[in-house]
C-alpha cells in the first residue's frame, strides 16, 4: 500500500499516516533524530507566532542617536560646521538603521497528541512554515473527508 504524501521538505514529511520532523541539524553538535506524530491522533492544531525580543533595544538606540544629533548641533556651533554636519549625518544614519531593523518572527505549529501538547514544527522562515501548514491542512482535510 502506497501512502499519500501531502508535503515533503528538507525537515518535514507529511503523509496520510504521520507527521514526521527531523530534529537537530546536520553538522551541528547535538543528536540527530526524527519525531513522528500519528495524524489521526492530532487534535487542536494551531499556530503560535513569537515576535522576537530586542526590537525595543533597537528603537532605543535609534532614538538616542536621533537625540544625540539634535544635541550635537548647538554644541558644535559655528566653529566647525563640517564636523557638526558629519556628526549629525552619522547619527541620523544610525538612527534610521536602528529604527528600521527588526528581528524576524518565529512560528510554531502546536497540537495535542495523545493528551499532551507538542510543538510539531517551528521555523523562522515564513515560507517554509506556510508550506508545512498547507501540507498538514490538506492531510487533515483528507482524513475529515474520509478519503481512503
Amino acid at each position: 500500500m502506497e501512502l499519500s504524501v501531502f508535503y515533503r521538505g528538507p525537515r518535514v514529511l507529511i503523509t496520510e499516516e504521520y507527521f514526521e520532523v527531523a530534529t537537530g541539524v546536520a553538522g551541528v553538535a547535538g543528536p540527530m533524530g526524527v519525531r513522528r506524530y500519528p495524524v489521526r491522533a492530532l487534535r487542536g492544531v494551531h499556530i503560535v507566532r513569537h515576535d522576537t525580543t530586542g526590537h525595543a533595544l533597537h528603537q532605543a538606540m535609534g532614538l538616542s542617536a536621533l537625540a544625540a544629533a539634535v544635541v550635537a548641533i548647538p554644541l558644535v556651533g559655528r566653529l566647525s560646521m563640517i564636523l557638526g554636519g558629519l556628526t549629525v549625518a552619522v547619527l541620523l544614519v544610525q538612527a534610521a538603521i536602528s529604527l528600521s531593523r527588526r528581528p524576524p518572527a518565529s512560528w510554531e505549529l502546536v497540537a495535542a497528541c495523545d493528551g499532551r501538547y507538542a510543538v510539531l514544527f517551528s521555523s523562522v522562515k515564513q515560507r517554509e512554515f506556510e508550506q508545512v501548514c498547507r501540507g498538514l491542512q490538506r492531510c487533515l482535510e483528507h482524513h475529515a473527508g474520509g478519503m481512503r
